[in-house]
């Protein structure tokens, strides 16, 4: 296993510092509900909560370290060479049409459906991983997060072509 992405989150100054280095280990790194825990720790030690004047732009920065983390599990199960494409399009819904088509060209329709499902079984088990967490702003800030990818791979579903039945 890599490196844990609370230490990853310590070290690392700024948003896109952390995404690359979670997306340099590759998904090789522990995401339990206590990783996410610690994480969330580290979080909130660095961006403090407050009931009155929230910062809205560290609530947004919560939910980003979250994406980065869970689409790096989510893609893990993906044939390396496709998964550029579906960081892309959960990175950027806007990237979500080009991208299917790209892997419509390269890949074809059955194995992008195929891709689609198993991206929804990885979605599916860190949401559950998530519901493990208890109630609180940590696991307020992981389910903010998934839900916006939740919200992506509806769209990829919309654009990519249902496969031809036999």
């Amino acid at each position: 296993m890599g490196a844990s992405l609370t230490e990853l989150f310590r070290r690392e100054p700024d948003l896109a510092s952390f995404r690359r280095a979670v997306a340099a280990l590759g998904g090789d790194f522990p995401l339990s509900s206590a990783d996410m825990i610690e994480l969330g720790t580290a979080y909130f030690e660095r961006f403090p909560d407050r009931v009155h004047d929230r910062n809205a732009e560290e609530v947004r920065f919560g939910y980003a370290i979250v994406r980065a983390a869970v689409i790096e599990k989510a893609i893990l199960g993906l044939a390396p060479e496709r998964r550029p494409a579906f960081r892309e399009m959960l990175e950027d819904v806007s990237r979500v049409g080009p991208a299917v088509e790209g892997l419509l060209g390269s890949a074809g329709p059955e194995m992008l459906a195929a891709d689609i499902e198993r991206l929804s079984a990885a979605l599916a088990a860190l949401r559950a991983t998530i519901d493990e967490i208890p109630k609180g702003m940590i696991k307020e800030r992981f389910i903010g997060g998934i839900s916006n990818l939740f919200n992506i791979l509806y769209v990829i579903r919309m654009k990519a072509p249902r496969p031809d039945p036999l």
